[in-house]
């Protein structure tokens, strides 16, 4: 392998955060999880549990990538900065800047992806074989335990449930209008209360809002990182006690 370096990494390979990281090398491209994990040595990489063993199968991945044509393996003669596990917002960094770094941690990997709101995610396997990435920033509901199951016009239903509920009124009646967010939209719900009397919406707005957001999650790190965005007193085209799922617009091929 060569023991020069190019003009920059975009993929870093890492013992620990911080200031006492020890970097191990990396590569002039952008190197995705699933990308890593299409090898079976990158597979072994991501499930080893101990520093040595990161160690001597990050020595193979790299030969292994490297001489299969990927991509050029650099040794890292240079101490690039690698971030502190502290969540904290980060710099905007230009594109030819940017570096990705998988760090291995306290028995776990993590991921620090250079997007435009630069942050650590945990890496784990999911049941299939492929990687998840979560947020190590993203803050949780109280609630959300009880609904991450669900999917959006689940969970709109179960806020709409709660709230009739809580605020015991005879007269109210909710529906919802559902973006899945599946393609391009940002996931939402769009509540419409019916038969509510004008000094009654503030009222109500406030408790779908409250419901709401014990089942969200916020990310000081990314603003646009939630669960879904809730909108209420905008009427809507559905009928009362309705939940429409509206299909996003994929993406033009």
């Amino acid at each position: 392998m060569p023991d020069t370096e190019t003009p920059h990494t975009h993929t870093l390979f890492a013992l620990g955060r911080g200031e006492h990281a020890e970097p191990l090398g990396g590569f002039g491209g952008y190197l995705a999880p699933a990308e890593l994990v299409r090898v079976p040595i990158g597979r072994q990489l991501l499930a080893a549990s101990t520093a040595t063993e990161v160690r001597e199968r990050f020595a193979r991945f790299a030969l292994a990538w490297d001489v299969a044509g990927y991509d050029t393996f650099n040794r890292t003669r240079r101490e690039p900065r690698i971030p502190s596990s502290v969540p904290g917002r980060a710099d905007w960094v230009p594109y030819e800047h940017r570096r990705d770094i998988y760090a291995f941690d306290d028995g776990t990997w993590f991921l620090w992806i250079a997007t435009d709101y630069p942050q650590w995610h945990r890496l784990s396997f999911k049941p299939d074989g492929t990687i998840h990435e979560e947020p190590v920033a993203r803050i949780y509901g109280t609630d959300y335990a009880r609904t991450h199951g669900l999917d959006l016009p689940q969970l709109a239903a179960w806020i709409m449930g709660a709230a009739t509920e809580r605020l015991a009124n005879s007269d109210l009646a909710l529906s919802a209008l559902v973006h899945t967010g599946e393609n391009q939209d940002e996931p939402a719900i769009h509540f419409t209360v019916h038969n509510g009397h004008d000094s009654d919406r503030g009222l109500v707005t406030a408790e779908l809002e409250s419901i709401a957001q014990t089942h969200n999650w916020s990310n000081p790190c990314d603003p646009d990182d939630r669960r879904f965005t809730l909108c209420t007193g905008h009427p809507q085209a559905v009928a009362l006690g309705e939940i429409l799922i509206v299909e996003d617009e994929p993406y033009d091929e």
